[in-house]
């Protein structure tokens, strides 16, 4: 059987993860405060073909000051998605397939649309920041998770990501 490890989860440390975690937390945290919309992607190389194409590749560290720049409303990239693969933020301003269903409440506007989209084609995870409300959302097979996430659940989200789904045999 041609099982593969992620290459990328071999050279994490545990103190850098928690780092970039507690980064994105930060970032997420500031943008709700400020009603700023975001829309990340933690990506295990699994996202449908064209969606990082559709983007600008900018392999960054992950950092909230990178985090906010590039959602900052002014910013050219920040109406897309972010895709965060491993320990880099790895495109901004993907487009993302928009969930089509019909009975899909008023307030949702596109990212969250976008973000059930992409979780129900490929096993992500989607971080959502709303910018009419500030609220933040967390998104997994094409459902909302949690609605009104803070911190915690942030963390949460964050952790599986790197100590599970990362690692989990693709």
């Amino acid at each position: 059987s041609n099982v593969k490890k992620s290459k990328k989860a071999v050279n994490f440390t545990v103190s850098g993860v928690e780092l970039i975690i507690e980064e994105t937390v930060r970032a997420v945290q500031n943008m709700s405060k400020k009603d700023i919309g975001a829309l990340i992607v933690l990506s295990n190389e699994n996202l449908p073909e064209g969606i990082i194409e559709s983007g600008t590749v900018v392999n960054a560290s992950i950092t909230s000051q990178m985090i906010e720049a590039v959602f900052y409303p002014k910013a050219p990239l920040h109406d897309g998605a972010m895709v965060i693969e491993g320990n880099k933020i790895y495109a901004a301003g993907c487009f993302l397939p928009l969930a089509q269903s019909e009975n899909l409440p008023k307030e949702m506007g596109s990212r969250h649309r976008a973000a059930l989209g992409v979780t129900s084609v490929a096993s992500v995870t989607a971080i959502v920041v709303s910018e009419e409300t500030g609220i933040i959302s967390i998104v997994k097979n094409g459902v909302v998770k949690k609605k009104y996430a803070d911190a915690t659940d942030i963390k949460e989200a964050l952790s599986d990501y790197y100590w599970s789904d990362l690692t989990a045999e693709s």
